[in-house]
């Protein structure tokens, strides 16, 4: 069982149909859809990788009871909703000078995904309250973000859209119980792919002004408020110093546990957080024998240095 790999061809499907709908767009928006899409496409070398978005379907089919047809489905919706959102945080984060083209691009992408909702889902049907309570929490998220304490449920909003994939596939094969354990289980699992986003991120975050729950943990601990300033070295001090990333990856640590202990299991789902997890482990094991390397010296001199590996 490979989480990354076991669904290539299904991948190839479900992205070769989104380039055929992307490509009929209006010039120039189908050459610039195309090519954002081209961007995140997992199966394209050296492209941005947003596994959980379009694998959630298939990674929990064999608890959804989805058939491949709306699992392919509900990927390519997933597509053009992290397509969308991604032109969203994009405007939001670097005001491009070509800001008209993607915001006209973004509402191709939505409109695309909300055909296939349209499809899918009767007006009546309770799939519409899910669409507009996620939207509401990605909407509440990016407009605190920056604003309040580390939490884990804000850390998960930011990307509860994603969630109408497993949402929309559980609605779809009777299965509607399921949904508190299920989206419980996601979130956990959007919380600490989050969480190693941030890690990866802080030092843009910081020198941006952006929300990050690295930052934000390492402000908890230190007691300071959410929105104080902290001087990078202080963070890399903490990082390296003071073990600030081996407790937060414990946090994650402690977060699979749960997954493992849960009343849901997906095994896919359940890999792939492992996967995280490990990251930021490794990530801390790697400062930890530095700093057993640099015990009797040296210090000040590499925390001078980027930190970034």
């Amino acid at each position: 069982m490979n989480w990354k790999t076991s669904f290539n061809g299904e991948l190839a499907v479900v992205f070769g149909n989104a380039e055929a709908v992307v490509s009929a767009f209006p010039e120039p928006l189908a050459a610039r859809g195309l090519d954002y899409l081209g961007q995140y496409n997992p199966l394209v070398p050296e492209s941005t990788k947003n596994y959980i978005c379009y694998l959630l379907p298939f990674w929990l089919q064999e608890a959804t009871g989805a058939d491949t047809e709306i699992c392919r489905k509900l990927s390519l919706a997933n597509v053009y909703i992290m397509l969308y959102f991604f032109v969203q945080d994009d405007l939001m984060d670097t005001s491009p000078a070509d800001w008209k083209e993607q915001l006209a691009l973004g509402n191709l992408l939505y409109v695309a995904f909300l055909d296939i909702y349209r499809e899918t889902f009767p007006p009546a049907s309770p799939f519409w309250h899910y669409f507009r309570s996620y939207i509401e929490d990605w909407a509440v998220a990016v407009a605190t973000e920056g604003q309040a304490p580390y939490s884990d449920r804000a850390l998960a909003m930011k990307a509860s859209p994603v969630k109408l994939a497993s949402t929309g596939a559980l609605l779809l094969t009777g299965r509607e119980s399921l949904i508190p354990a299920v989206s419980d289980t996601v979130d956990k699992v959007l919380t600490t792919l989050q969480m190693v986003d941030d890690w990866a991120d802080w030092e843009n975050d910081l020198a941006e002004g952006s929300g990050n729950s690295l930052l934000s943990f390492i402000r908890r601990e230190q007691q300071l408020a959410a929105d104080s300033p902290v001087a990078p070295l202080e963070v890399k001090q903490a990082i390296s110093l003071n073990g600030a990333l081996g407790r937060f990856a414990q946090m994650a640590s402690e977060r699979h546990t749960d997954l493992q202990q849960g009343p849901f299991q997906a095994p896919f789902l359940l890999a792939f957080h492992e996967s995280l997890v490990e990251q930021l482990i490794r990530a801390d094991n790697g400062f930890s024998a530095r700093k057993r390397s640099l015990a009797r010296g040296g210090f000040v001199d590499w925390l001078s240095k980027p930190i970034k590996q």
